[in-house]
C-alpha cells in the first residue's frame, strides 16, 4: 500500500515509521516532512496538490496537522477519489475556532468550564472580571504554538489579552480570544478514530504543556507524555466517554452538514478532572502532538489497514480485520526544545547522537524529529521543538528510565527538555542505575578526567583527561588515547616513549564525568621523569606528603630523586 502522510512534525514522523512497520508494512511518503524524517522515508518538499497527488498515485492520506484540514485538504483529495485520514472542512471548524468548539459543547451540554468569547479589550476584561482569577486566556483560531495563556492575576490577564487583540501577535487567529475559567485538577489527553460507523478509543494519556517543571511556566505545544495516566481508573474512563465522548460524536454527525462528508479522522480530546468531574476544554482535529509519539509505539496490529479503514468509512470492520490491540505497558515521550521556547530561539545548533543516527527507531526507544535542518552530513536545530524521544517498557518507571537515557544521549548547545515528565525527576537514577553510558562531557568544559590504574598491582599510575575523541579512540583501538591540554590535541600514551598503554577495562563513577582506564603497561614506565638509572618512573603519584607540607620519595630505590628529567608534564 502507497500512503502519503501531510506533514513536517514529530507526529508525522510517528505516524511515518508506524504505518510502515508491522505484518503489512506500507510505502510511505512524507509531504513536506523535514531533514530528520528524510533519514527514514521519502520525503517531497512542496504542498499537496492535485498533480502531485496524480503523480505520486498513493493509495491513502493521511493528514497530520490541522491547518491543512481547516483549509480544505481532505474535501479536495476525497473529490479526486483518494481515501483519507482527516475531516471535512466543515467539521473542522471545531479545530479551528475554539468559539465553534465551545458553543457545541453548551449547545449538546457537554460539560466544559465556563466562557466568554470576546472580540475588543474591554469585553475581554469584563469577562475576565465576571468569572473571576484565575482565568485561560485563549486566542480563538489555529496559532502556531499553544496560543495558551494561563493567569493568575488580572494584570497577567490584561497582558495577554493586549497581546492578542492589540498587538496581534497571533495575528488573525487572535482576532477574537476565549476567556475561560481555569480549573484545577489532573489533565487527560485522549484521540479516538471517528467515522459514521463508530469509534476507537486510543489509550489514555497525560501530556505536560508548561514549559518548567512542576507545571510552571508559559504553555506550550507540549512537552512530554506518558501513558498510562495514573490520575485514570476504568470508572473515569467510562465517565468521560459516557459525558464527553459520545456526546461530542453525535453532536459532530447531527451537525455535519449536508453533502460536506462525515467526520472521518482522528478527534483529540483535552480534558480536566475536575472536582465537578471531567470537564471538556478543547478538540483537536488531529492526532495530538506529543500524544500521537507516545501511543503509536503501544498499537498493535495492522495500522495502515486500519486507517484506511477509517478513510473509507469502515472503521469498525477494519479494527477487526487488522487485529487492532493495544499492548500491555506503558510508554514515556519527552520534548526537547531549543534555549528560549516557546519564545524566540537561534537555529543551527548542531545536533550530537551518542548512539547514531542508524539506531534512532530501534529497540524500546525512538527519536521523531521535529523543527531541524542540514548541516554538513548531520542535523542542526531549525526551531524551537526540535525532537521527541520516546520509549516503551513493561512498567511506566522502566519506559521513563529508558526515555530519558536516550535523550541524554542527544545534545545540542541550549538543550532544554522537563527532567518530570511521568513523576519526579530520574536524571541521577539514570546517571547512577541505568545501562546506557552517558559520559557528561558537557558539565567540565569538554574534558573529563582519567584515573590509570594497573591491572595486575592495583597501583595508581597516573591521571590525565580525555574528550570525546580521546574516548572513542581508546575504546575502538583498546590504546590509551587522552586529550592533551598543553598540545591542544589527541595524545596516545607511548606514542613517542614506547612505553604503551593497553586498555583492559574503561569504568565510569556514578555521575558519568569522571573515568578509570584499567590497563597493562607495556614498557618501563608512564612518568615523564626518570629514575636514578635513567628509565622513566612506572608511576607519576612517586611521592607522598608529610607533616609540614614536606614531601617524602617512596620506598621505592627506583623512584628516588634524580635530577634532569624531561620538561613537560604527563598529563598534561
Amino acid at each position: 500500500m502507497k500512503i502519503l502522510v501531510v506533514g513536517s512534525s514529530a507526529r508525522e514522523h510517528a505516524l511515518a515509521w508506524r504505518l510502515s512497520v508491522g505484518a503489512s508494512p506500507a510505502e510511505v511518503t512524507v509531504v513536506p516532512g523535514n531533514p530528520g524524517i528524510a533519514r527514514d522515508y521519502r520525503c517531497v518538499s512542496g504542498e499537496v496538490t492535485p498533480d502531485l497527488l496524480e503523480r505520486e498515485s498513493p493509495d491513502l492520506v493521511v493528514v497530520g496537522p490541522a491547518a491543512p484540514l481547516v483549509a480544505g485538504l481532505a474535501d479536495e483529495v476525497r473529490r479526486l477519489g483518494i481515501p483519507v485520514v482527516g475531516p471535512p472542512a466543515e467539521a473542522a471548524r471545531l479545530g479551528g475556532s475554539k468559539t465553534a468548539a465551545k458553543e457545541m459543547m453548551v449547545r449538546h451540554g457537554i460539560p466544559t468550564p465556563p466562557f466568554r468569547s470576546c472580540s475588543d479589550t474591554d469585553q475581554a476584561l469584563a469577562a475576565v472580571d465576571d468569572l473571576g482569577i484565575p482565568v485561560v486566556v485563549k486566542a480563538d483560531g489555529l496559532t502556531r504554538g499553544s496560543g495558551v495563556t494561563v493567569c493568575t492575576s488580572r494584570d497577567a490577564a490584561e497582558v495577554a489579552i493586549d497581546g492578542a487583540l492589540r498587538q496581534r501577535r497571533f495575528g488573525a487567529a487572535g482576532e477574537r480570544v476565549v476567556i475561560e475559567k481555569h480549573l484545577r485538577g489532573d489533565g487527560v489527553s485522549l484521540t479516538v478514530l471517528v467515522d459514521e460507523s463508530g469509534y476507537l478509543l486510543m489509550p489514555v494519556a497525560r501530556s505536560y504543556e508548561q514549559a518548567g517543571e512542576g507545571g510552571q511556566g508559559p504553555n506550550t505545544s507540549g512537552m512530554g507524555a506518558i501513558i498510562p495516566n495514573p490520575a485514570v481508573s476504568p470508572g473515569i474512563i467510562q465517565s468521560i466517554e459516557d459525558l464527553i465522548i459520545k456526546p461530542s460524536i453525535e453532536a459532530i454527525h447531527q451537525e455535519a452538514a449536508p453533502g460536506a462528508g462525515a467526520y472521518r479522522g482522528f478527534l483529540h480530546f483535552g480534558l480536566i478532572l475536575s472536582d465537578d468531574g471531567p470537564q471538556m476544554v478543547d478538540y483537536k482535529i488531529r492526532f495530538g502532538d506529543p500524544e500521537a509519539q507516545v501511543t503509536l509505539p503501544l498499537l498493535e496490529g495492522d495500522f495502515a489497514g486500519l486507517l484506511l479503514g477509517l478513510a473509507q468509512g469502515r472503521l469498525m470492520e477494519a479494527a477487526r480485520e487488522s487485529s487492532f490491540g493495544v499492548r500491555s505497558g506503558a510508554a514515556c515521550s519527552v520534548v526537547a526544545v531549543a534555549a528560549g521556547y516557546p519564545g524566540p530561539s537561534s537555529p543551527g545548533e548542531f545536533l550530537h547522537d551518542q548512539r547514531g543516527g542508524d539506531e534512532a527507531r530501534q529497540g524500546t526507544s525512538m527519536v521523531f524529529f521535529h523543527e531541524v535542518q542540514e548541516e554538513g552530513a548531520g542535523l542542526s536545530t531549525a526551531g524551537g521543538r526540535v525532537l521527541t524521544v520516546s520509549a516503551v517498557a513493561g512498567d511506566p518507571d522502566e519506559a521513563r528510565l529508558r526515555a530519558y537515557q536516550r535523550m541524554l544521549q542527544l545534545s545540542f548547545r541550549g538543550i532544554t527538555f522537563r527532567r518530570d515528565i511521568g513523576g519526579d525527576p530520574v536524571i541521577s537514577r539514570v546517571m547512577e542505575e541505568g545501562d546506557v553510558f552517558l559520559p557528561q562531557f558537557s558539565k567540565r568544559g569538554g574534558l573529563l578526567p582519567v584515573v590509570v590504574q594497573e591491572v595486575e598491582s592495583g597501583d595508581i599510575l597516573m591521571v590525565a583527561y580525555a574528550n570525546d575523541e580521546a574516548l572513542e579512540e581508546t575504546l575502538t583501538s583498546r590504546r590509551a588515547a587522552f586529550w592533551s591540554t598543553s598540545r591542544n590535541r589527541l595524545w596516545i600514551k607511548g606514542e613517542t616513549s614506547g612505553d604503551t598503554l593497553t586498555v583492559e577495562e574503561v569504568r565510569v563513577d556514578c555521575d558519568q564525568d569522571a573515568l578509570l582506564y584499567r590497563v597493562r603497561l607495556n614498557g618501563q614506565g608512564v612518568c615523564h621523569t626518570r629514575q636514578a638509572d635513567g628509565t622513566h618512573r612506572r608511576r607519576c603519584f612517586y611521592r607522598s606528603v608529610k607533616e609540614r607540607r614536606e614531601l617524602s620519595f617512596s620506598d621505592c630505590p627506583h623512584e628516588a630523586p634524580h635530577h634532569g628529567s624531561e620538561s613537560g608534564g604527563c598529563c598534561s
